[in-house]
């Protein structure tokens, strides 16, 4: 009898491994995954970066690593890159070629319809729609006689400027938390860094990601992934004996209501029903990291995930991805607009794989295990744009209500006496506070045509609440409890915002200012940082 052949042996993700979505080697945000968005970033962004980068890659070495310049339009790269630069600007530009001549187009349709007759029926300019362009646009008038356009977005989403072949997931090991800024740097070759060629809808990530709880055989992970023998052996580092990782305790069963703040603005909720997740962004774990809850302290089944909105530290792509084969439901806020500056989170989502998502419109519900949500009517923070992919959530469960607000500003104190007379009393409050946010080009300016002068951005700003404004929320909702989150203070997230905690800074002494303000009142009010349980 011939002796048994011993099993393969287990492996796991190790947990210091980061793996960025990647889009022509920039870091996958919503605007790059949305077709006529995409084209404008690469095109106004990507590539201008790059161009400039040749010029003088020092200047941009020393920049990006200056804090009064953070977030600056600099690449953070060690030594001179400028050959592997060179080569990704002619990769782009050859891979992307229909993205760059459906945004030449968007400029030219905005050229023809400057010149639009009011008193002439748009259907007589569908003749002149650029190529790229015909058939994914409708001509429309306002109600002042302004021709405009309106994309439609579902079908750019089926043609070929959706073509997922510039996808691709870099997995690094990490060793601080500080990566360099998401929308100023790609991620080009290094030592530790492999690149899997692979779109993000691809199952075999999820089966990639849930060796974190259910190792496997390192064969069966390539062979999900399609990888050829040589990827294979580049990624085979990245993952570790299972019988040489520590076994996570089991969870215990949740008995009272309870909150969980990981960060920034995610925030887990759960009963003894199910469990919810809003705005995932998971902090890293790396030796020598600081105490913070991460990936371990998350049930094995997420049954929803809530969006507020689409910005780079709020839909992060890189924590979904992770999280992917262990969630139910997405839950977004609607938008069928159509404009270039309010992309889908639906359309986007379902097209990088998330089986189930939903979108709610203001004032829309769903029920989930954990209780009743609602879409709360979000205002500010974006640039004054008519944006309505942005919601507020309010959770309703056991009797007590929570309203996650994220980046809302009160720009209008009225408008939350009518939300308070629509949804009722709010228990608990959490607010953002970045009320000195980035100028409007920061994150839009490639949309436009032309791009709004320096004036004019630094005018029209990504502002969230200051201490008034969130004054005037908490009393308008009746809250009992208020907690100042979503200011990017924590070291893992400034790769996404490029904020750093300053006791000094603006946002800062304003959240402090309004903790106050709510304890004189008899309010228990606090300013998040880090991670903490909180009670319900």
């Amino acid at each position: 009898m011939s002796a048994p052949h011993p099993s393969p042996r287990l492996v796991s993700l190790r947990p210091d491994v980061v793996a960025e979505p990647l889009i022509d080697r920039w870091y996958a945000w919503s605007h790059l995954l949305s077709p006529a968005t995409a084209a404008r970033n690469i095109a106004r962004r990507h590539l201008p970066i790059m161009t400039s980068y040749l010029k003088a890659p020092a200047v941009h070495r020393r920049s990006a690593r200056t804090p009064a310049l953070a977030g600056g339009p600099f690449m953070d790269l060690d030594g001179d890159r400028s050959a592997d630069v060179e080569e990704l600007i002619g990769t782009t530009r050859r891979r992307a070629a229909r993205l760059l001549a459906l945004d030449a187009a968007v400029d030219a349709l905005q050229d023809l319809l400057a010149d639009a007759d009011p008193r002439m029926p748009l259907e007589q300019l569908y003749p002149q729609v650029p190529e790229p362009l015909k058939g994914y646009v409708e001509l429309v008038y306002d109600l002042r006689g302004n021709a405009s356009f309106r994309l439609i977005e579902a079908l750019l989403y089926r043609s070929d400027y959706a073509a997922p072949d510039g996808q691709s997931l870099a997995l690094s090991p990490l060793r601080a938390d500080r990566r360099p800024f998401v929308l100023s740097t790609p991620r080009l070759d290094a030592d530790d860094r492999t690149v899997l060629p692979v779109a993000f809808d691809h199952p075999g990530l999820d089966v990639m990601f849930s060796t974190t709880r259910s190792p496997r055989p390192f064969g069966e992970i390539a062979e999900a992934l399609e990888l050829g023998p040589d990827t294979a052996a580049a990624l085979a580092p990245f993952f570790t004996p299972a019988d040489a990782s520590a076994a996570a305790p089991p969870r215990e069963p949740v008995g009272a209501p309870r909150l969980r703040y990981l960060g920034h603005a995610c925030v887990l909720a759960e009963n003894a029903h199910g469990c919810l997740l809003v705005d995932p962004l998971l902090p890293p774990e790396f030796p020598g990291a600081g105490p913070r809850l991460a990936d371990g302290d998350l049930p094995d089944r997420i049954d929803h995930v809530l969006i507020t909105h689409g910005h780079q530290d709020h839909l992060v792509l890189e924590t979904l991805l992770r999280l992917r084969h262990r969630i139910g439901t997405i839950v977004v806020p609607r938008s069928d607009a159509g404009s270039l500056q309010d992309p889908s989170p639906r359309l986007a989502l379902e097209a990088a794989g998330f089986p189930r998502v939903i979108e709610l419109g203001e004032l829309q519900e769903t029920e989930t295990p954990v209780g009743r949500i609602t879409a709360v009517p979000f205002f500010g923070e974006h640039g004054d744009l008519a944006i309505s992919a942005k919601t507020a959530w309010l959770l309703e469960a056991g009797g007590r209500t929570v309203l996650f607000a994220a980046d809302t500003a009160t720009v209008d104190p009225d408008a939350y006496a009518h939300v308070r007379r629509a949804v009722g009393r709010v228990d608990v409050l959490f607010l953002g506070m970045e009320c000195e946010g980035a100028p409007l080009t920061w994150l839009y300016g490639p949309l436009f045509t032309p791009e709004p002068d320096r004036e004019v951005a630094a005018r029209r700003r990504l502002n969230g609440n200051d201490d008034r404004g969130a004054a005037a929320l908490a009393e308008a909702m009746g809250c009992g409890r208020a907690y100042v989150y979503a200011m990017g203070h924590e070291p893992w997230v400034w790769y996404l915002t490029t904020t750093t905690f300053d006791e000094a800074a603006v946002p800062v002494r304003a959240a402090e200012r309004f903790v106050a303000a709510c304890r004189a009142r008899g309010i228990e009010a606090r300013r998040l940082h880090g991670s903490c349980d909180l009670p319900w």
